[in-house]
């Protein structure tokens, strides 16, 4: 549900004048007052204003906001024209941004990535604070947006790093507000959350633009079981976005009403609001949120017991899942699609989309997805009577649930290590501490399916006690290089062959590449520049890739990266820029001196599963070989 938490960036704390000296109110003033009215209007204003603000943080942010209310109301064709770039960087920034907003309309993930983190990396190079908070504002909105909390906390914190060092006000607070509460209640603190949208709402004078306050409020309430005020807010949000005139927030506000019926058991209210949310985005041709109602829709069908319109819904879901690289939507139609098998009786095919739903989930450390899924494997495991899987389900069920439970908890007593792993003792505190209350909550609920799952639980949380003993952090040591923190070459073998195969019109990438002369760097700086060289390459990749890139180092000087769900296009161009931000990266030692690296490339792209890697790292070495030979920094295909 929190996939289409929309957020509103259009605010009311105080800005600079416009160019006009003699104005008696600033731009802003005059375009909250048009939002509350109509936001074609406030649309339109926008258009007036962006060009005539100098480059600079006030100028991105009324650029964005323009561009995300041009996305809102279908007017994106307009607003090629409506902005007019200079060569300025802090214009460049914008158009990043820009297209980052298109992108993330379209559900496009990665490309929507790879735009902002263009953005935010020139944000830190021109190094203004109102730039930084500005660009790291929308980032986070648009994080958000396409379901990824990831290191939310730490965007947030350099906005308000930024703000405190500005001698201006800021023109986000009330966005801030919005993102810290929304962030809080993705990590179970509702009352900060609940404290959150309140600030927002007395801090905005227009009635009509406390919208997106009351749609947030309502899900934080849904998240507390509190249907009627979840209900109350939603309603009162729906009347004012429907003053606005803003067809894309109704849509949002049905299709969230539509799940606080469902949740509450009034089936046909659901349905209403959700049938009615489903034709808007029919209307703005967004697969991405058709599939999600589509999806919410089912769950009602299966509740009413109607299988066959809930397949349906499900398999047209599906169909359109292909057209969106959003892991997290995937991830999510696919547990339902096994939850409404499971329904039908079909146990087999439950098997296989629930395994897709946990490969994709661990795959992104979706923890919450993760559960769901392990908790479907675990029971249809069963129902095969297969229980000796069932009980290995179970282990890593109860595993990742002392994990997220650890993470959330106020008063945990530990350290979490790398990728969540707790040694034997430090899972027995916690046991204590917790006294037995998750077991218990887990048997219980286990009980209730099957009689027989308490069993398999009670030996699984025996087992897993005599387990992690010999539990520790060497795991992680034992799988990644100890300089880069890539994984080592027989882990990646590995996880690269256990992955299925990519979704419908997509291929999996792999990307080989080999620092060009990297000998003479140690030979001219000496080998600490040389593991520094390494060390800062390996952290270009993780923050260039995206989160779902498997990246490892093959040795010396030479890594591999698994890309999975691209096109041959999408795989190139982002190897492409990879190689040109690498060849200008400024490297600096201990003593002072500055250099720059290259690297040579091959790439391949693959539709089946792979399982054996062994022939296509032969064709990557030829290539790289290729490379090499007709002059080294450049990209070629396999």
């Amino acid at each position: 549900m929190r996939v289409f938490v929309v957020l509103s960036l259009l605010l009311i704390a105080p800005l600079p004048l416009l160019s006009s000296p003699h104005s008696e109110s600033n731009w802003q003033t005059i375009y909250d007052k048009l939002r509350a009215d109509d936001t074609q209007l406030a649309f339109q204003f926008l258009q007036q204003q962006v060009n005539s603000l100098e480059p600079g943080s006030e100028r991105i942010y009324v650029g964005a906001t323009l561009a995300r209310t041009a996305l809102a109301l279908k007017e994106s064709k307009s607003l090629s024209s409506s902005i007019q770039y200079s060569n300025d960087i802090s214009d460049e920034i914008l158009k990043h941004i820009v297209s980052g907003l298109f992108f993330a309309h379209e559900n496009l993930y990665s490309k929507t990535m790879d735009e902002f983190k263009q953005a935010i990396s020139k944000a830190y190079v021109l190094d203004e604070p109102a730039v930084i908070a500005t660009v790291e504002l929308f980032y986070i909105n648009v994080k958000i947006s396409l379901a990824n909390y990831v290191q939310l906390s730490h965007h947030i914190e350099e906005v308000e790093r930024n703000v405190q060092k500005m001698n201006d006000h800021f023109w986000g607070v009330n966005s801030l507000h919005n993102v810290k509460a929304l962030n809080a209640n993705f990590n179970g603190d509702h009352a900060m959350a609940i404290e959150m949208y309140q600030q927002a709402i007395a801090n905005t004078d227009y009635e009509a633009n406390k919208a997106p306050y009351y749609n947030n409020l309502a899900l934080t309430y849904l998240d507390l079981g509190n249907f009627v005020d979840a209900t109350k807010y939603l309603k009162k949000s729906l009347k004012l976005r429907e003053q606005q005139n803003n067809q894309f927030k109704i849509a949002l506000t049905m299709l969230n009403l539509g799940i606080v019926a469902s949740r509450a058991s009034q089936y046909d209210e659901a349905l209403t609001w959700l049938d009615n949310a489903y034709q808007l985005y029919v209307e703005f041709n967004n697969a991405y949120r058709k599939a999600y109602t589509l999806v919410q829709k089912a769950k009602v069908y299966t509740q009413l017991k109607q299988t066959t319109k809930a397949t349906n819904a499900i398999d047209q879901a599906l169909s359109l899942i292909s057209v969106t690289d959003n892991i997290n939507l995937i991830t999510d139609i696919r547990i339902h699609a096994a939850e409404n098998m499971l329904t039908l009786g079909n146990v087999d095919e439950a098997i296989q989309q629930a395994q897709i739903a946990h490969d994709l989930a661990k795959s992104v450390n979706d923890k919450a997805h993760l559960i769901q899924s392990l908790e479907l494997l675990s029971e249809l495991t069963a129902k095969l009577g297969n229980f000796e899987q069932a009980y290995q389900f179970n282990t890593k069920l109860l595993k990742e649930k002392e994990k997220l439970n650890a993470q959330k908890s106020m008063q945990a007593m530990i350290a979490l290590e790398s990728e969540l792993e707790v040694t034997a003792q430090q899972l027995e505190n916690v046991r204590l501490e917790k006294s037995n209350n998750l077991q218990q909550q887990q048997i219980s609920r286990l009980e209730e399916r099957q009689k027989y799952q308490a069993i398999i639980i009670v030996f699984s949380i025996v087992l897993l006690f005599l387990t992690l003993r010999g539990y520790s952090k060497h795991k992680y040591r034992a799988q990644h290089d100890n300089l880069t923190g890539a994984l080592n070459r027989s882990t990646f073998v590995s996880r690269v062959t256990r992955f299925g195969a990519p979704a419908l019109g997509k291929k999996h990438g792999l990307v080989l590449f080999d620092l060009d002369h990297f000998k003479q760097v140690n030979d001219v700086y000496g080998h600490p520049t040389g593991d520094l060289v390494l060390e800062q390459t390996a952290q270009l990749v993780r923050d260039f890739f995206p989160k779902t890139t498997l990246f490892a180092r093959f040795g010396g000087e030479e890594f591999m990266l698994f890309i999975p769900n691209v096109s041959d296009v999408e795989l190139h161009q982002l190897t492409n820029q990879f190689r040109e931000s690498l060849s200008t990266h400024e490297i600096t030692n201990e003593m002072k001196n500055k250099l720059n690296v290259t690297a040579s490339f091959a790439t391949l792209s693959y539709q089946n599963h792979l399982s054996n890697l062994d022939k296509i790292y032969s064709k990557l070495d030829g290539a790289l070989y290729d490379a090499k030979r007709s002059g080294r920094n450049r990209v070629v295909k396999a």
